[in-house]
């Protein structure tokens, strides 16, 4: 075996642990099931053991070098890209988790390497179960590994760090508020496009119901026919607003109680040029000013007669 082991700290972290103090010591061989005591003595000794008794052991991974690294004390978490490893305050799973580090998060170990390992990341400090987290020699790499993907971002820091509970609960209500802002937001353009569509759209029926009115206004004077559809020969009411209706390309039903249930249903006060006033057994076309142009009846014909004149049964906008 090297010599050189000889000028290393032979620190062992499997089953066993060795006392600098004079304690008795045990160690598990890397290449046996077996265990082995070794003696009551310094390091220099147990080297000697070793060589004396001519047995092979695995201690590479267990010397600190003379030249320490400069993130040989560094510790880096070794989990899935959808999970975390929780630092707990304690080292058990039923101690309160007191951080989170997610993979690749850095961490300092500032206890011994055990089952558990006392760790400092951020301000953070506590313990991670040791299987999920990268150390020694192969935390180096990992250092170097990191440090040479973060070149040319525009982070000084290569290194991430574990979040607190309270720095993640209050993350989570900082989000939380700035979601429920960014809703609000949102929920307010989505409202003013809303009106503002709305706006255009009665602009336009607006405009179209002027013109509708304008059309059917042309035709006052020309007589009344019951079941007629005639502009200039003769219609009745419903056929007179289907006619009218029908050169704008919209196309109603014949008869006044099927019209009763065209477009949207809206209340007289919000009644525009162009929407449908329906009586009982009678309609006409909205034309403004509290009046309808309508097929009156056979000795009035065509004409404009106050749109409250009966009782309205309902108004529809169609437009």
């Amino acid at each position: 075996m090297n010599s050189n082991l000889k000028r290393g700290l032979f620190l062992v972290t499997l089953a066993g642990v060795i006392s600098i103090s004079g304690e008795t010591a045990k160690a598990a061989d890397s290449d046996k099931d077996t265990e082995a005591a070794l003696p009551n003595v310094g390091i220099e000794a147990v080297l000697n053991d070793c060589y004396a008794s001519d047995e092979k052991i695995n201690v590479e991974s267990y010397l600190v070098p003379t030249e320490k690294g400069e993130y040989s004390d560094m510790a880096f978490t070794n989990v899935g890209t959808d999970t975390f490893l929780f630092v707990r305050s304690e080292p058990t799973t039923q101690s309160e988790w007191v951080g989170k580090l997610y993979t690749d998060y850095a961490a300092q170990i500032i206890g011994p390497v055990g089952e558990w390992t006392k760790i400092r990341s951020g301000s953070v400090t506590g313990y991670v179960y040791t299987d999920y987290i990268i150390i020694g020699n192969k935390s180096q790499q990992k250092a170097q590994e990191l440090i040479q993907n973060s070149e040319g971002q525009t982070e000084e820091e290569p290194f991430r760090y574990a979040e607190s509970r309270q720095e993640e609960e209050e993350r989570l209500a900082r989000e939380a508020a700035e979601a429920a802002a960014a809703a609000q937001e949102r929920a307010e353009a989505e409202r003013q496009a809303r009106e503002a569509a709305a706006a255009k759209a009665a602009q336009a029926a607006s405009s179209t119901g002027q013109a509708i009115v304008d059309y059917a206004c042309q035709f006052i004077g020309n007589p009344y026919v019951w079941g007629g559809t005639s502009l200039t020969n003769g219609a009745d009411c419903s056929g007179f607003v289907q006619s009218v209706y029908a050169h704008f390309g919209i196309s109603l039903p014949r008869t006044t109680w099927d019209q009763e249930n065209v477009g949207t249903g809206i209340s007289y006060d919000q009644a525009l040029p162009g929407d449908l006033i329906l009586y009982e057994g009678h309609v006409g076309i909205y034309m403004g000013d509290g009046q309808i142009v309508n097929a009156i009846n056979p000795s009035k014909g065509i004409g404009v007669i106050p749109a409250t004149c009966m009782s309205i049964k309902t108004v529809r906008r169609v437009l």
